[in-house]
C-alpha cells in the first residue's frame, strides 16, 4: 500500500499518542471501530471549566491512514469548543492527508471518535440522563433564539402556582453566574438554583409549533407541574 506524503508526514511525527485519566471528570473518552474490520481508535479529550479542549490524545489498533488520522484530529482538537470539534467534517481530514479512497474509512471513524468522546464527556459532566432532557427540536430553537439576544444559555426557574403547585419558567442568562448550577445538554447551557436541584432534576424540554408561532413546555416526570413559556424566550 503506497501513502501520500501528506499522510506519512503524520505517521512520521506523532505527538498526541497516549493516555489521558478517563475517570476524571473533564476527560471524554470515545471508542470506535472494531478488530474485525482491522481498525480500532481510542480518543481522549480533556476539557477546561469553559468547555475547551485543552489536550488531546489516542491510541490506534490499525494501518498508517488511522494513525495518521487520529494524529491530524487530535492536532486540530486543542483549543477547540465543543461546537467546533463537532464541525470537523471526515471529508477534511481525508482530503488533508490525500487519503486514497480504501483508506476513507479512516477518516470516518477520527469522525466517530470525536463524537463519542465529546458525548462521553458531556455525559459524565452534565447527567443528562438524571438532570434535564431536551428534545432535538427544542435544543434547535434555543440555540436561533441565544444567538438572537446574545444570551449564554437558559436559566430555568421554579414558581409557585399552577395546577399542581409547580410551574417552570425560562429565561435568558446574559452571562455566566457561579452561583448557578449548570447542565449542557446538545451544546447548550441551562441554569439553575442549586438550591431546587431535587425539583429541576427529571425535567424535559420539548417545543410545539403552530400558526400563532411557537412555545416551549417544560414538564417533569417528579412533579406534576408544567410550563407553556411563551414569556422570557418565547414567542
Amino acid at each position: 500500500m503506497k501513502y501520500s506524503e501528506k499522510t506519512l508526514e503524520y505517521y512520521e511525527n506523532i505527538k498526541n499518542m497516549g493516555s489521558l485519566d478517563e475517570d476524571l471528570p473533564n476527560v471524554g473518552t470515545g471508542i470506535v471501530g472494531s478488530p474485525l474490520c482491522g481498525d480500532v481508535m481510542k480518543l481522549q479529550l480533556s476539557f477546561d471549566e469553559q468547555d475547551k479542549i485543552t489536550d488531546a490524545k489516542f491510541k490506534v489498533f490499525g494501518c498508517v491512514s488511522a494513525i495518521a488520522s487520529m494524529e491530524k484530529v487530535t492536532t486540530l482538537l486543542k483549543g477547540m469548543s465543543i461546537d467546533e470539534a463537532l464541525q470537523i467534517k471526515n471529508a477534511d481530514v481525508a482530503n488533508s492527508l490525500e487519503l486514497s479512497e480504501i483508506k476513507k474509512h479512516c477518516s470516518v471513524l477520527a469522525k466517530e471518535a470525536i463524537e463519542a468522546a465529546v458525548k462521553n464527556y458531556q455525559a459524565k459532566k452534565n447527567k443528562e440522563t438524571d438532570m434535564i432532557t431536551v428534545s432535538e427540536k427544542a435544543i434547535s430553537k434555543i440555540k436561533e433564539l441565544l444567538a438572537e439576544n446574545k444570551s449564554v444559555g437558559i436559566t430555568i426557574s421554579v414558581i409557585s402556582g399552577g395546577c399542581s403547585g409547580i410551574d417552570y419558567t425560562l429565561a435568558y442568562e446574559i452571562e455566566e453566574d457561579a452561583s448557578k448550577a449548570k447542565v449542557v445538554v446538545g451544546g447548550v447551557n441551562f441554569y439553575y438554583d442549586p438550591a431546587l436541584e431535587l425539583l429541576i432534576k427529571g425535567t424535559t424540554i420539548d417545543i410545539v409549533e403552530n400558526s400563532f408561532g411557537h412555545g416551549f413546555v417544560v414538564t417533569n416526570k417528579n412533579h406534576v407541574g408544567c410550563c407553556n413559556c411563551n414569556g422570557s424566550c418565547g414567542r
